[in-house]
């Protein structure tokens, strides 16, 4: 499933306890992998939610079995 591009998205890398909220501006799926590319990006961390830094861009590449995606309305993988 490809989630939306408009809506604003929370990507949680379980590996490295961070989430990602934001827009994707591409999502992409390629074997197990997610890849995909972000923008106006606020981390945090997940266990805490506590807020770490922003990023204009980022592209992520992670198996899909080490992510959570989650959109504002609900859940969109794994």
């Amino acid at each position: 499933m490809t989630p939306p591009l408009q809506k604003k998205i929370y990507l949680t890398d379980l590996e490295q306890n961070l989430t990602f909220a934001g827009f994707f501006k591409s999502y992409k799926e390629v074997n197990d992998h997610v890849i995909a590319t972000m923008r106006d990006i606020e981390v945090y961390d997940y266990t805490s939610s506590i807020p770490l830094f922003t990023m204009r861009e980022a592209t992520l590449k992670k198996s899909k079995c080490k992510i959570y995606i989650d959109s504002i309305t609900g859940c969109l993988n794994n």
